[in-house]
């Protein structure tokens, strides 16, 4: 019986996952790094976790270092959409299957992309800033190109506003792709903005609710409130903001299911197992196989209802400070 473990023991522990983040310019990385990592380990696996802190030459660095500690698949959430292909190259020749998280990686090599659904995205907030606000002068702030994930909310929003620009229902203002993803970077374009430009935005559509925020932070007191701003990943800071009334919305992704997905997945590939229930997803010349979670629309009107019956905040998170 104990040699019988013994040979059945590497087959049922040993599978090393290694988990490639960017970095943690938002506070929701250190949610999915928990999650994931914690999964992994109670399907009986062993998480190497590396972090490239925004270089894209170190990323890749890591990567070839979790192949070389024994990882049997990678899960990166790239630097560089399109530079982490050269991981995905790496780890192909080392037979190390590899699986994109929350961020396409562009590289038909890839064996998943698990996300959201992020074209989906962008349409939902454009489609909330128009109902609330089908008329008037807008202002678009995006994430980098160099994350593919930027493409797509761009993609989804102009699918909602494109006609309503044709017919000049809708003007468009500013148009402003962002370095990062970090508020500083979109705090000092909307003070450049503010201060230079004789038009006021009726509508913010930002992206993320870290562009949110610094948006908010640069606002004149004669705007404050009175402006449809979008983010997402329903922040703490962002729930604030709309509970307050600064920020009208965001858009929330549940983190549980989806590191909770990725890590499952992760160790059916560490395993050598099919993966099943996959759908395909086209990106320009990319086709890979992925699985798309359905983002939520998270208001004053339910919040209660989503972020707080989840689990993701409590009322105190939301209401403290503003009294």
């Amino acid at each position: 019986m104990l040699i019988l473990l013994s040979l059945l023991a590497p087959q049922l522990y040993s599978q090393k996952v290694g988990f490639l983040l960017d970095g943690y310019l938002t506070d929701r990385w250190y949610l999915d790094q928990k999650l994931f990592m914690d999964r992994v380990k109670e399907l009986g696996g062993e998480p190497l976790l590396e972090v490239a802190h925004g270089d894209t030459l170190e990323q890749l660095r890591l990567g070839k270092k979790l192949i070389d500690d024994g990882a049997k698949v990678l899960v990166i959430v790239p630097t560089d959409s399109r530079q982490a292909a050269r991981i995905v190259a790496v780890a192909k020749t080392a037979n190390v299957p590899v699986i994109a998280y929350d961020r396409l990686i562009m590289s038909n090599g890839l064996s998943l992309y698990v996300s959201y659904d992020n074209e989906k995205v962008g349409s939902m907030q454009a489609q909330y800033a128009v109902s609330k606000m089908p008329k008037g002068n807008y202002l678009l702030f995006n994430g980098p190109v160099s994350d593919n994930n930027a493409v797509q909310f761009s993609r989804g929003q102009h699918k909602v506003l494109d006609a309503k620009i044709k017919s000049k229902k809708i003007k468009v203002i500013g148009d402003f792709v962002m370095g990062d993803w970090g508020e500083l970077g979109a705090m000092t374009k909307m003070d450049e903005f503010i201060s230079s430009s004789k038009e006021k935005p009726n509508v913010v559509i930002a992206a993320n609710d870290a562009l949110a925020n610094g948006i908010i932070q640069s606002l004149p007191n004669d705007l404050m409130g009175k402006v449809i701003i979008t983010g997402q990943d329903a922040d703490i800071a962002a729930l604030k903001n709309i509970f307050s009334g600064k920020q009208s919305m965001t858009i929330y992704k549940p983190i549980k299911p989806l590191a909770r997905m990725a890590a499952e997945m992760a160790m059916k590939l560490a395993k050598g197992e099919t993966l099943k229930g996959l759908t395909k997803m086209n990106s320009g010349n990319i086709t890979v196989n992925a699985v798309l979670l359905d983002p939520v629309v998270v208001d004053k009107d339910n919040y209660k209802e989503t972020v707080v019956k989840d689990g993701h905040a409590s009322l105190n998170d939301i209401i403290e400070k503003q009294f």
